[in-house]
């Protein structure tokens, strides 16, 4: 099987011309760069738009109003380009990175697997005339501030800033952390991480489920928060689902221990263990698991042994982006086992259909079950 390709999204590469990335990811980078001419052709194509703008005349004062009114029809417009909270400038900041940091923390690129064509490139576009146009009203409007604030400013190490990373159904996301850590964000999850790590300490956390290859650190032990465990490595690969309230830990490569919060009780785990966890069952006791069933969804693939078929159909819902209804409750329980590529979704429910008796009608984005 050949390797996988590297893939970056593209509020990590506008990082990179910031140069706002740690040597890890510097190491990242220049990988992704020398795989392909088009990933060379890409950058370089963002970097000269970048540049443009960067250097771009900075016009009189607008109508507050009127631009105000231009760039919520652009944050409301259905285009799939990003999602907004509210931005909040720092005074004092180069004003450049001060509007891109916001842009960075506030927006959020989703890559879909069975979306619209668009490029990251365009994507990006996008976003940085967005935040060329904030850039515009915050330095015509924006308060003066005092020389000794400026320079208290320009001093002061960066600050610990947390980002959410969130795919939705029908997605899923490559992600490098600032130490150089992996992080594979399965369909319909989210993930919280900052824009730097401590000194000490590593620490993200998790709703849904990813795969994680993290950076061996002994000086720095990497914690994954899920629900009320804690996971906690210094360099291994793991695979951590964490959903309608359990939370599943399985190791690929090396070792773990996980625990509950404010508890010193762990579980360690070795290569091909796993251990579940409920807040009313606890942790279950760590079994040897096959890993290409538990880790089936890194190959594209759906592996179900004794599932119940509402289990079973909640997987497909979230990598295909459909909708399941059930029209008999009973039906719901009913098991399946079976093993499938995930390129036809058509043949899986006639495998399903066949081996469980049940009637599926496809029609769009919405399936009924009887």
């Amino acid at each position: 099987m050949p390797p996988l390709a590297r893939t970056i999204d593209s509020q990590f590469l506008i990082r990179v011309i910031l140069n706002e990335i740690g040597v890890e990811e510097r190491e990242y980078f220049d990988r992704w760069l020398e795989e392909s001419d088009k990933n060379k052709e890409e950058f370089s194509n963002l970097v000269l738009l970048w540049d443009k703008f960067d250097n771009s005349f900075v016009p009189p004062a607008p109508n507050t109003e009127e631009q105000w009114e231009k760039i919520r029809e652009k944050l409301n417009s259905p285009a799939p380009v990003t999602k907004a909270n509210n931005f909040h400038p720092v005074p004092g900041m180069d004003n450049s990175r001060s509007i891109f940091h916001s842009r960075h923390q506030n927006f959020i690129l989703k890559e879909r697997k069975h979306g619209s064509g668009l490029t990251w490139i365009t994507r990006a576009a996008a976003l940085i005339i967005i935040s060329v146009s904030l850039f515009v009203l915050y330095k015509n409007f924006a308060p003066s501030q005092k020389p000794t604030e400026e320079i208290t400013l320009q001093n002061m190490t960066p600050a610990l800033k947390k980002y959410t990373l969130i795919t939705e159904k029908g997605e899923r996301r490559t992600f490098p952390l600032a130490d150089g850590t992996i992080v594979y964000l399965n369909a319909d999850s989210k993930l919280i991480y900052p824009n730097i790590f401590s000194d000490d300490s590593r620490e993200v956390e998790l709703a849904g489920e990813a795969y994680f290859s993290v950076v061996p650190d002994k000086t720095r032990p990497f914690k994954v928060i899920s629900g009320s465990t804690i996971t906690v490595v210094t360099g291994t690969e793991f695979n951590i689902k964490n959903r309608d309230n359990r939370v599943s830990v399985v190791v690929a490569k090396g070792s773990v221990k996980t625990y509950l919060k404010n508890s010193s009780t762990s579980v360690a785990l070795t290569g091909g263990e796993m251990v579940s966890f409920t807040e009313k069952s606890g942790f279950s006791k760590t079994v040897k698991v096959n890993l290409s069933h538990y880790l089936s969804w890194r190959q594209d693939r759906f592996s179900f042994s004794h599932t119940p078929l509402q289990e079973v159909m909640e997987e497909i819902e979230r990598y295909y982006n459909i909708q399941v209804v059930f029209l008999n409750d009973s039906v719901m329980k009913k098991r399946f086992t079976g093993t499938f590529n995930a390129d036809s979704l058509e043949q899986i429910f006639s495998v399903i259909s066949l081996t469980l008796d049940v009637k599926i009608d496809h029609n769009g984005r919405k399936v009924i079950i009887n």
